[in-house]
């Protein structure tokens, strides 16, 4: 229960104001890189396959912290809905703005309602037991890119799901 009012809180500080935003330069690419190699071990444990391709030396403005936990939770909403022994891929490039996108093989993904994924609370296998999750990864998400005034959409690819984030 105490993390579920953690990631509530958050949410709210997050919706209501920007102003807490701890902004300055980074190297995106480096970043985004560490918290693909915090998740590898746990894709393997799971028998996925996970791998990058990101653009070397993506310079940023925004909040360090944050744009990694986007990356972490993108990477968590795939390990959790990958099918068995499914691949997961991550990009990173950069043209006007930087573009991240992490993809999952997800067989049932033609059953989504893909325009709900980002609300709150939405789960969109009712039928999994409770493994840690509320629903709101996607959201947090959401209101991350959309405090570094970017935008996030959400599509489907032959059998596979993907998550597109553009950060300006």
């Amino acid at each position: 229960m105490g993390l579920l009012i953690n990631q509530l809180v958050t949410l709210s500080r997050m919706d209501e104001s920007t102003d807490s935003l701890i902004q300055g330069d980074f190297d995106l690419s480096n970043a985004v890189a560490d918290t693909v190699s915090e998740f590898q071990g746990l894709a393997e444990e799971h028998h996925y396959i996970l791998t990058s391709s990101i653009n070397p030396s993506i310079q940023y403005h925004g909040d360090e912290s944050l744009i990694r936990r986007l990356t972490a939770i993108l990477l968590d909403n795939a390990i959790k809905y990958c099918d068995p022994d499914g691949k997961i891929q991550l990009s990173l490039t950069c043209r006007r703005y930087p573009v991240l996108t992490v993809e999952n093989t997800y067989k049932d993904v033609d059953h989504l309602e893909l325009n709900r994924l980002f609300d709150r609370f939405y789960r969109a296998d009712k039928a999994r037991t409770f493994s840690g999750s509320f629903g709101i990864g996607l959201s947090i998400a959401q209101s991350i890119v959309n405090s570094h005034k970017g935008n996030i959409s959400v599509y489907k690819k032959n059998d596979m799901i993907g998550f597109r984030a553009e950060l300006k």
